[in-house]
């Protein structure tokens, strides 16, 4: 179990670093921040300023010398500042990441609840009218695209029946946050919840003709301890195996979703920052999803070492 830990984390250092060298190499062919404040500017004065900022921001130097400095920077906890907001790109990411985490916390809740139960009731009742059902809901769930998911949900909930707040993150108060969190957190649970159920439902549909099972009736167990002891606990296995893609799916699922809403969160930074080149928001901002995803995949590899102890001799 020690080396599976030791790989899995090692494996983790190496993902983190390759997603953070390619989003520093395509954030720089986008083109010169600087321009987006003195492009077009001829003036004399206009041109100091903008080396004075290329300096102040090392852009002035090399792409090489650039990566390497960025690396520097990244093993000292060094940051930055954004360029646009000129603030510490930690405060910024600070002051977001809970809105960020209690979205993707509560869409990764409700798609679970919802989706175990419903997949192994398919499984269950195969063929029957509630399979179908489900099949057919969890298609319409995997092709509905999240943006227009979130605005139909809004022209409904919203706009027409005036339940649910259409954008923000409401007051202090716990029923506010709750109330304006309630859409989001449907709108990114959705997808994953129909790409759970049906994954639940193959899985479980593979294990009830097991032999194992067969035999367990066999000795005289009831139904119900046949399908949650022996059936539903080996279905477990490859379903953990999926938890960590799925996490992965609604963190950048969660920047969609918090721009339709208006959710002051990670994603929405990104966006912005994106689109006015600020490299050092982008840089770190996704520096930090993609460390919470490598996180979240390591610690469901650990976590599929103790559900499956095959593993633990790899």
């Amino acid at each position: 179990m020690y080396k599976l830990i030791v790989s899995r984390l090692i494996q983790g250092v190496f993902t983190t670093w390759a997603v953070v060298t390619v989003v520093f190499l395509l954030i720089r062919v986008s083109g010169d921040p600087v321009d987006m404040f003195y492009g077009g500017a001829a003036t004399r004065e206009a041109l100091r300023e903008a080396e004075a900022m290329r300096r102040q921001y090392g852009l002035d130097k090399s792409v090489p010398e650039q990566y390497v400095d960025y690396l520097t920077d990244l093993l000292r906890l060094d940051f930055g500042s954004s360029i646009h907001l000129k603030r510490p790109v930690v405060d910024l990411i600070g002051e977001r990441i809970p809105h960020t985490l209690r979205l993707t916390v509560v869409a990764f809740m409700v798609s679970y609840l919802i989706a175990i139960p419903l997949g192994v009731l398919a499984a269950l009742r195969r063929g029957t009218a509630f399979d179908y059902t489900s099949l057919g809901l969890t298609m319409v769930g995997v092709s509905l695209p999240a943006f227009w998911l979130g605005l139909m949900l809004i022209l409904l909930f919203s706009v027409q029946l005036n339940w649910l707040p259409a954008s923000g993150i409401g007051d202090a108060t716990l029923q506010g946050r709750v109330r304006h969190l309630i859409l989001p957190a449907i709108t990114l649970a959705i997808p994953r919840m129909a790409v759970m159920t049906r994954f639940i439902r193959g899985t479980m549909l593979d294990i009830l003709g097991a032999d194992y099972l067969t035999t367990a009736r066999a000795k005289g167990m009831r139904e119900r301890a046949v399908i949650m002891r022996h059936g539903f606990r080996n279905a477990l296995i490859p379903i953990v195996t999926l938890i960590g893609l799925q996490l992965g799916f609604l963190v950048g699922g969660a920047v969609v979703i918090e721009r339709v809403f208006g959710l002051p969160g990670v994603g929405d930074l990104v966006v912005d920052a994106i689109s006015g080149r600020d490299f050092p928001v982008v840089q770190a901002s996704v520096l930090m999803l993609a460390i919470s995803v490598v996180i979240a995949n390591t610690a469901v590899d650990i976590l599929y070492g103790y559900v499956d102890p095959r593993v633990r001799t790899e």
